[in-house]
């Protein structure tokens, strides 16, 4: 397969965007955890219930890249908070269903609304039609990454290593 120029540039801005973008939501997380009331984990796993639905502990953690550990510490600091629910799975009764309250996802909003308004001084110089194109790409892209993931497509290939 011969890879596009386009590509190949698209590969190296996300590369550098994607941890710039991560350094950028960590520091924001740090500084402003206290005043809105979420670490970043929780954030992300409030979205990820949004976008989702309920799940199960370990798909979230699966999909936050973090420890059973680190995932149940976040749930239970969702939970106690009331952003959060533990509810049986209806269907395997040995597992539990995380699910976002309705303050949980008012207290997302809040997040989400902070964020993009720390984010405004570093998009000022794009107009609406552009931040509009930029968003909508990075909609399908992420679409299309998502759905490529759950198929199994970015999933370790011991044979692709050892060829």
């Amino acid at each position: 397969m011969i890879v596009s120029e386009s590509g190949t540039e698209i590969a190296a801005e996300l590369a550098v965007l994607g941890s710039r973008l991560a350094r950028i939501a960590q520091r924001f997380a740090k500084t402003r955890a206290h005043s809105l009331g979420l670490t970043q984990p929780e954030y992300r796993t409030l979205r990820a219930l949004r976008r989702r639905g309920p799940r199960r502990m370990k798909d979230l953690a699966n999909w936050q890249l973090l420890s059973s550990q680190t995932m149940s510490q976040t749930v239970d600091g969702l939970v106690v908070a009331g952003l959060a629910t533990r509810t049986e799975d209806p269907d395997d009764r040995r597992h539990l269903l995380i699910e976002a309250t309705t303050a949980g996802l008012e207290r997302l909003a809040s997040y989400e609304a902070a964020f993009v308004e720390y984010l405004e001084g570093a998009l000022d110089e794009l107009d609406e039609s552009e931040l509009s194109e930029i968003a909508k790409a990075l909609g399908r892209l992420n679409a299309t990454i998502s759905a490529k993931r759950e198929a199994g497509y970015f999933r370790f290939r011991r044979e692709a290593v050892n060829a």
